[in-house]
């Protein structure tokens, strides 16, 4: 009686242990599915790589494959939140930065008008201007990264809720501000030097304000942590 159950019982456990490493292999076949089956597009190209990538380690690793999950998590919303604010939310995201753009400027004295996403004004040299402030323009790509960024640093070294949770409140304003500095760069210097100047502006001031707002931003969290720590940094 006493051998049977013994018997029962381990067949119950080798049933048990096959469905557990079963279970990974069904999960990264999914994975390397759900990768293949995405819509194809130049925006998820490099995502669909990595999950599918990620698939295959379910499958070899099984539970170790946890953070690697979670990584690709993480760059998947870095990369899906401006296509879904574009798809979404796109007047209203864009009006979050023309509202206050134009407005600002007109308290400062330049004669900006806006219609919908169009910003219309004369340079100081009397040429016509008009630029369309779309989503794009109102940061929701720095936004996702700088969210993306947070979610590592949480990760790599994590803060109390409390304190991490105001962190990320001030970080988001700090993104949505530099942001806001940007376009009111741009709208001054089409006034002062043309529409030419301000398109070349275009390309390059995002490269230069959001690096410099994520280092204060860094430099903010690593003292919290060496306070939180009890360590100076």
């Amino acid at each position: 009686m006493l051998e049977g159950l013994k018997v029962g019982k381990l067949e119950g456990w080798r049933n048990f242990m096959n469905l557990q490493t079963f279970k990974p292999v069904l999960l990264g076949v999914a994975v390397v599915a759900a990768a293949v089956l995405m819509p194809s597009s130049q925006d998820y190209l490099v995502f669909q790589v990595l999950l599918a990538s990620l698939g295959v380690f379910v499958i070899l690793f099984g539970r170790g494959a946890k953070i690697p999950s979670i990584l690709v998590a993480i760059y998947g919303f870095a990369i899906s939140f401006p296509l879904a604010i574009h798809r979404f939310a796109e007047n209203a995201y864009s009006q979050t930065a023309i509202v206050p753009v134009v407005g600002l400027m007109n308290i400062l004295g330049y004669p900006l008008q806006n219609q919908g996403q169009w910003v219309h004004f004369t340079s100081s040299g009397g040429e016509p201007i008009s630029v369309a402030i779309t989503s794009s323009c109102a940061g929701p790509a720095t936004m996702g990264v700088f969210i993306a960024l947070f979610a590592l640093m949480m990760l790599d070294m994590p803060l109390p809720p409390k304190k991490a949770a105001w962190l990320f409140l001030f970080g988001v304003v700090g993104t949505w501000l530099q942001s806001f500095i940007r376009l009111i760069i741009l709208m001054l210097v089409g006034y002062h030097w043309g529409e030419a100047a301000l398109w070349t502006a275009h390309s390059w001031t995002i490269y230069i304000l959001f690096p410099l707002w994520y280092l204060l931003f860094a430099y903010i969290y690593f003292r919290q942590v060496g306070r939180f720590k009890g360590l100076k940094v």
